[in-house]
């Protein structure tokens, strides 16, 4: 019998000696962020609202803490603060490395009162103590169309959806003269495909991850008058109707935004309460939403 041992010695060193590690493809990981920092500026046309801004090099993603219960993810992003005193807010900027967190102290001269004149558009919504809205329990409580003036519908709801969406025509939105606006689902709210659901009512702890934002809270809210009158609602999930339907766009994952701004095209006052009809131009086209005072 021939001897094989020397040939599996030789195969098995021509394998050991091309499995040592090439030290020269490791890959090296940049340093975390230091120094984090970022710029803040008022506003010169809203009271209390400050923009933020990052500063920091080589990083990509930017999470913010407002120190007065909001947050927001952005490179620049805006802030309200309806109360005076002084917050500490941190940007935490990441890289391939990982994060680092810097911070500055805002003052916040004098509180935001949005004061309840008789007629004012803070009157309106919170009855000058606090007061509810709900969606139109009717059809077209939703639609949709463009923004060509036309007036065509693309989709508006019918009144079956009352009961189909039960989840999301209970929901309450409350308005007080802090200038915070609660959200109250009643424990289950409308969830669709961008959120990860098969256009269905599911519980507020169904909702996970960045859809959490759109859950029951309290958010915050601003009146801008004008032509069209405003209606700014800001924290981080703070919607109207649908969550999905923001300025310029519409969404498409579960990637909640810090504020959103409405046109008020109508409101009043008639033999059921008070009503008022919200709008926002999400790019391709017009989302409405009616609402009646509870």
């Amino acid at each position: 019998m021939k001897n094989i041992f020397p040939i599996i010695s030789f195969v098995i060193v021509l394998l050991t000696s091309g499995c040592e590690p090439q030290q020269d493809d490791a890959l090296l990981l940049p340093p975390v962020p230091t120094n984090v920092s970022f710029s803040v500026t008022p506003s010169t046309t809203e009271t209390n609202v400050f923009t933020f801004k990052n500063t920091t090099s080589e990083t990509f993603l930017y999470q913010w803490d407002f120190g007065n219960g909001e947050t927001a993810v952005g490179e620049e992003v805006q802030a309200y603060f309806p109360s005076k005193g002084d917050y500490t807010v941190t940007l935490r900027a990441f890289n391939d490395g990982g994060f680092g967190a810097g911070t500055q102290l805002v003052n916040v001269a004098e509180d935001d009162s949005q004061p309840c004149a008789p007629g004012s558009l803070i009157e309106f919504l919170s009855g000058c103590d606090e007061q509810g809205w709900s969606l139109l329990q009717d059809a077209g409580a939703y639609w949709v169309g463009p923004d060509d003036g036309s007036g065509d519908t693309w989709w508006s709801n019918p009144a079956d959806d009352v009961a189909t969406r039960y989840c999301a025509f209970d929901d309450e939105w409350i308005f007080n003269t802090a200038g915070e606006m609660i959200y109250d689902t009643k424990g289950d709210l409308w969830a669709e495909d961008y959120m990860g659901f098969n256009f269905e009512c599911v519980t507020d702890d169904q909702l996970t991850g960045g859809a959490e934002a759109w859950r029951s809270g309290t958010h915050l809210y601003q009146v801008i008058e004008g032509n069209p009158e405003q209606l700014k609602v800001i924290g981080l999930g703070a919607f109207m109707g649908l969550p999905k339907a923001v300025n310029g766009s519409e969404l498409s994952g579960p990637d909640p935004v810090s504020s959103i701004t409405y046109d008020i095209i109508d409101k009043g006052q008639d033999f059921d309460g008070k009503y008022m009809e919200l709008e926002v131009n999400m790019g391709a086209g017009i989302w409405r939403f009616i609402y009646r005072s509870n």
